[in-house]
């Protein structure tokens, strides 16, 4: 099977097996942008597990769908943004606890290790005071290492529109990650 047909089956005849090739196909995805979002395991899974129900109640009454990803893309954008603005988690957008108990199997000294942290937090905290609109952005190109093509896609926008954005995001950025007391390394 592919996307074309697991579209096709649950349009055109409801049947769950296409749901499920295209489930399967894309959660990882779909779990990585919401942690993106979210910031943290759980409230991933449960973004996400909420928005492929949604999106299995609503493939059907769909006329036509050439590709699933950047429908459900816009499904579940809009639900963790809609949860980050019921919580207010604007200044807790990620975890900072899990960058400091991630396993480090870096042989670096101790010294190092407490400079590329406090180098990620740093990082982090500018992020936070940027919009959530800018951070996706941001993440998907240089977290994730999306092309400005697939960005394009994902976020219904123009690709011009995409380099655009990204150049006012890292100007936005710097100027806060400099505000804060950071040197950038060019």
């Amino acid at each position: 099977m592919d996307e074309g047909k697991a579209i096709a089956l649950c349009i055109k005849h409801r049947d769950p097996a296409g749901f499920e090739f295209l489930f399967k196909m894309f959660r990882k995805e779909a779990y990585f942008h919401a942690l993106a979002f979210l910031g943290n395991h759980d409230d991933a899974v449960d973004a996400c597990q909420e928005c492929f129900a949604k999106a299995f109640r609503t493939i059907p009454k769909l006329n036509d769908l050439k590709v699933f990803y950047p429908w459900f893309y816009t499904i579940l954008r809009n639900h963790c943004l809609n949860i980050l603005r019921r919580r207010k988690l604007e200044s807790n957008y990620f975890s900072r606890e899990a960058m400091f108990t991630e396993n480090h199997s870096d042989r670096s000294s101790p010294g190092l290790l407490m400079e590329k942290n406090e180098e990620q937090l740093k990082s982090w905290e500018t992020m936070e005071k940027l919009a959530p609109e800018f951070r996706e952005i941001l993440i998907m190109k240089y977290m994730e290492g999306l092309s400005y093509e697939k960005i394009s896609i994902l976020l219904d926008i123009p690709k011009g529109t995409v380099m655009s954005r990204l150049y006012h995001v890292r100007k936005a950025f710097r100027k806060e990650y400099v505000k804060s007391g950071g040197e950038l390394h060019e």
